[in-house]
């Protein structure tokens, strides 16, 4: 190590001793987990968002692992009602919920424990709505369900992105015997579900434009389940006439909305 670099070594640390709170709260301790769930009189917290971050990383300076840990968890339960309110647009697929609130936990820890990171300290709100959005919009391209939106902020066009399930299944390295008949074959396979999954897929894209969730329910029942209107009607606690009304509505916004978009690719 060079004579810079030790000395900015140095100033670091001198930096974070100046900004660490006066006292360290100690996950600890029993009196700790109260404090930090206590609300000043504007809805703040007593230890804010950036004095925990501090506390955090000045534990973590001094290799108390036990106490980083314990702090770090009082960090991502003040944080997971924000998790969850901006990841609420994948509230129709758990799993691709659960995946975006991981990732905002797991980047939240990460950059908590560093201490080159800034903007979480200087507005540490700002920073996690940017964190959540980042996050969100990164399943979203990955599983190809970013769309470009119209006035009305409704989906216009088709994906542009492969879903990352499909780039997995098709992008299967071949093992050290497999030669080209080999490939021939497992392309050829008559058990690929494929096509399958990529209607499926276009089948969620449509029904998106459906806004209320018992007009998607009422066209999933009745098109992809082949449900009778009374059975639809029983489950959705409606009568069999306001099934029929609602699903000739929604098909013909649906039929409107896909003549729109062909219109649109032509």
């Amino acid at each position: 190590m060079d004579a810079t670099s030790a000395e900015q070594m140095v100033q670091e640390t001198a930096t974070q001793h100046e900004q660490m709170p006066a006292n360290l709260p100690d996950p600890r301790n029993p009196s700790t987990a109260e404090k930090l769930k206590q609300r000043t009189s504007s809805g703040g917290y007593v230890v804010s968002d950036a004095d925990l971050v501090r506390a955090i990383r000045a534990w973590k300076a001094r290799g108390e692992s036990e106490r980083v840990r314990g702090l770090c968890e009082a960090l991502v339960t003040r944080c997971m009602p924000e998790f969850q309110r901006r990841s609420y647009g994948l509230r129709h697929r758990p799993d691709l919920m659960e995946e975006a609130i991981a990732g905002m936990i797991e980047q939240l820890l990460r950059e908590a424990q560093n201490p080159r990171e800034e903007f979480m300290l200087a507005n540490f709100i700002h920073y996690l709505r940017c964190l959540c959005a980042d996050n969100f919009q990164r399943v979203l391209r990955n599983e190809g369900l970013s769309y470009r939106r119209d006035a009305q902020g409704n989906p216009v066009g088709r994906g542009m992105h492969v879903p990352q399930a499909l780039v997995d299944r098709l992008d299967v390295p071949l093992g050290e015997g497999d030669g080209a008949e080999t490939a021939g074959r497992e392309l050829a396979d008559p058990g690929d579900q494929l096509a399958t999954r990529m209607a499926s897929i276009e089948a969620q894209r449509i029904l998106r434009y459906l806004t209320d969730p018992l007009d998607q329910r009422i066209m999933i029942l009745r098109v992809f389940e082949e449900m009778r209107w009374d059975d639809i009607a029983a489950l959705c606690g409606k009568t069999e006439r306001t099934m029929r009304l609602r699903f000739e509505k929604s098909k013909a916004l649906l039929r409107e909305r896909i003549a729109t978009e062909n219109a649109e690719e032509q």
